[in-house]
């Protein structure tokens, strides 16, 4: 279902207005009413805010280390993908800092 779309009314009536918000400095896309202030968000928004949620709590997020030709490959989820605005072919830099290695942009 497409989401952005969806013109939505609210349950005291109001008309819903298209939000961007931030969860837990997660961004979600959304809805808010124009009358009574209620918030909805995105559901596909909210799921992937929460397993990224989920993985920083455990922190903890598990990928597999592949072969690629004679190259070593690390894949990044989609979620953390969306939630850090990475683009396909993006440079990214790896550092270590002590025993952890750090991605960023």
């Amino acid at each position: 279902m497409e989401f952005e779309n969806l013109k939505l009314k609210c349950e005291c009536g109001g008309d819903m207005k298209k939000i961007t918000a931030e969860w837990k400095s997660i961004e979600v896309r959304g809805w808010i009413c124009l009358k009574c202030g209620e918030e909805i968000l995105n559901p596909a928004d909210a799921q992937m805010a929460l397993e990224i949620e989920k993985a920083r709590k455990r922190n903890l997020l598990t990928v597999k280390l592949r072969r690629v030709g004679k190259s070593n490959v690390v894949t990044v989820p989609q979620p953390i993908m969306e939630a850090e605005k990475f683009k396909e072919g993006q440079e990214l830099e790896w550092r270590i800092e002590g025993r952890k290695l750090v991605l960023t942009p």
